[in-house]
């Protein structure tokens, strides 16, 4: 039976990045079937996006640059120079899309990749065409669907479901039957909570 495991998570959530990589590599010891729902981080952010400088200290820039490439690393996830905080609800959009489209694990991984590794901007639409096209989604669809917001209120309830669970902080991941663990989990923490769930399995939905 599969372990049931729910991220709350956002595109410029960096830790966000980094517990990507942390389920990627536990899939490879446990049978996990992972749901992650659009946390929208910072909705403030203007469209264009916001000079990091302008809202951190560049010695904190540089010192958690340093931490995240530390925790990244034994996931092969890579980060460059963090200069640009950019808006992500079309990001999150664009993500959804791929949802329906089968191809969200590719997005998701990828838009993290975009931003974090490559520098680019994920709130811009040219930016998101050239990331669906590399994970062979259709751009004129993704257009459309963001021209007309169709996954705008996905977005929104995703929010909405964060806040309605209790999460406070990102990312959060909720192994089901087990308590939420948030933020830069360590592995080990991550493994003994996937050892308790293999163990004892959160009890099937009463459907009657």
């Amino acid at each position: 039976m599969s372990i049931k495991l729910t991220i709350y998570s956002d595109f410029v959530c960096p830790f966000c990045y980094v517990g990507a990589g942390l389920v990627e590599h536990f899939k490879t010891e446990f049978d996990i079937e992972d749901t992650w729902v659009p946390h929208e981080l910072h909705p403030e952010t203007p469209p264009q996006g916001q000079n990091m400088e302008e809202l951190y200290n560049r010695f904190d820039i540089d010192n958690i640059t340093g931490v995240l490439r530390q925790r990244g690393a034994p996931y092969g996830i890579e980060f460059g120079d963090m200069t640009l905080l950019a808006n992500s609800r079309l990001a999150l959009e664009a993500a959804e899309f791929a949802r329906d489209h089968d191809g969200y694990h590719a997005m998701h991984m990828a838009l993290f990749k975009a931003y974090f590794t490559d520098g680019k901007n994920i709130g811009d639409r040219a930016v998101l065409r050239g990331v669906a096209r590399n994970c062979g989604l259709d751009t004129e669809a993704l257009d459309k669907a963001l021209n007309r917001g169709m996954y705008a209120e996905r977005v929104r309830r995703g929010s909405l479901a964060a806040k309605q669970a209790g999460v406070t902080a990102i990312p959060t991941f909720v192994i089901e039957g087990q308590p939420p663990i948030t933020g830069a989990v360590a592995e080990n923490l991550f493994r003994e909570a996937l050892q308790r769930a293999a163990k004892n399995p959160a009890p099937a939905a009463d459907n009657q």
